[in-house]
């Protein structure tokens, strides 16, 4: 139960505060489907409306496949181990941010743009991560870590 919790459960979390952040947006019920692409928060929004089944799925397969056996090893490495991880994570972050801000990007709006999407990029997939990384790290520590946590702070 708990290896299935540690599937849906961060993806879920993580894509619940973004829907909230899109779904309660001023601009939710003007998004349309042709605003993808532009490189605007407005397209970021519309893209992640209309293709949350296929991202979602998406994000659980990675979950599935990737995050948690990963997630596993890391865990019991040193601190200085787990930094290490994170600025990893980080790094990757910042060479998908850029490759999809690459994609997107339209020459003529400058390097100005691709570099203020790529950074938005990264920051979108940073931000999903530590979420994903603090509900695993939730669902990672056991009863008798919780019941010794209570103990120690009396």
């Amino acid at each position: 139960m708990r290896k299935l919790l540690k599937v849906i459960l961060p993806p879920f979390v993580g894509f619940a505060v973004y829907f909230i952040a899109v779904r309660y947006s001023t601009v939710y019920f003007s998004l349309r489907i042709d605003e993808m692409g532009e490189g605007t928060l407005k397209s970021f929004m519309s893209f992640y409306r209309y293709l949350l089944p296929l991202l979602f799925t998406v994000a659980v397969l990675t979950q599935l496949l990737i995050v948690v056996p990963v997630w596993d090893k890391v865990r019991h490495k040193s601190l200085a181990g787990r930094i290490v991880g994170f600025l990893v994570l980080c790094f990757i972050c910042l060479i998908f941010a850029a490759g999809i801000s690459y994609l997107i990007w339209d020459k003529q709006t400058g390097i100005a743009h691709f570099v203020k999407v790529c950074i938005f990029m990264a920051g979108v997939q940073i931000g999903y991560w530590i979420i994903n990384m603090l509900v695993l790290l939730l669902l990672s520590k056991k009863p008798s870590d919780k019941v010794r946590d209570i103990k120690n702070s009396e």
